[in-house]
């Protein structure tokens, strides 16, 4: 398999042994690549994965909230929806086609149609691509079937990190964009401030689930690289409060959720003065040939 190939040729550039402690408890190694600027989960077994996606605690794939902190994340997320369009709509243009990659239980797709956009999702998991069908959104199992050059805008949002090969991933998604279309991709800084500070315990390593660890450079470097252009970058500034509490929480601190409020507070006064967010999303535009 993929990683157990690259596990064999870097194993010496192993930096960190991080828990799953989302779902089997297991260890699994982090591994540096200084070529590509990020970092990878050593997995032997991809095929498996999907057995480790089933967890009640998978807020993503869940559609109603069932305790305090998975309201907490349901009011975020309805907030960030706000801020997604309000970052997003001076790049779209009226009416269009929308794609959103690993849509989960489809809140995005679900908010932008009510804005007017034509909306599209793409989601493996059928217990949410099913809550999705449920609100009238035409989803399907993966990109495969879908035409080229039929897309305005294309989005990732925290997906990017669970795609065994995302060099492929990015080539598919520029050949399902139509001419000067737009890519979105939001994803965990392994370069920042939390992560730093929470080493093997920063919730966002999430593995094995995120195979990936991207820095910003790293990032930048394989969309340009994949025929795209950098229009903008901005911080997600809720989710370091969310991870924040989970890492204080993998820590076995007493009294997480406050804990994790004012280092994720600490974090963001620093991310002022050395912008290291807990995590960030960047636009581009394909590159016209």
């Amino acid at each position: 398999m993929f990683h157990v190939e690259r596990m064999s040729k870097t194993q010496h550039h192993k930096i960190l042994e991080a828990t799953d402690h989302l779902v089997s408890g297991e260890s699994f190694s982090i591994h540096w690549d200084p070529i590509h600027h990020r970092a990878w989960t050593a997995v032997e077994h991809l095929e498996s994965l999907d057995a480790y996606y089933e967890s009640p605690g998978y807020i993503s794939h869940s559609s109603k909230p069932d305790s305090l902190i998975s309201l907490l994340y349901v009011w975020a997320r309805s907030t960030m929806l706000n801020y997604k369009y309000t970052l997003l709509k001076k790049h779209l243009q009226p009416n269009s086609r929308l794609l959103d990659i690993g849509c989960g239980t489809g809140s995005f797709l679900s908010f932008m149609k009510k804005k007017g956009f034509d909306v599209f999702g793409v989601e493996s998991n059928a217990k949410a691509r099913n809550i999705c069908l449920q609100k009238n959104i035409e989803v399907q199992s993966t990109e495969s079937k879908l035409p080229q050059a039929s897309f305005d805008t294309i989005s990732l949002w925290h997906v990017l990190e669970h795609l065994p090969q995302p060099e492929a991933s990015l080539t598919t998604y520029r050949k399902l964009l139509k001419p000067a279309g737009i890519l979105v991709i939001a994803v965990p800084n392994f370069d920042s401030h939390d992560r730093i500070h929470y080493q093997n315990h920063w919730a966002a390593l999430d593995v094995p689930r995120h195979l990936w660890h991207f820095t910003p450079k790293g990032l930048i470097n394989m969309a340009e690289a994949s025929g795209f252009d950098l229009l903008q970058k901005r911080a997600l500034g809720l989710d370091v409060f969310y991870i924040s509490y989970l890492s204080e929480k993998y820590r076995g601190k007493p009294f997480p959720f406050v804990r994790g409020l004012f280092k994720a507070s600490w974090f963001t006064f620093k991310t002022f003065f050395n912008s290291k967010p807990s995590s960030s999303v960047f636009i581009f535009k394909k590159r016209l040939p």
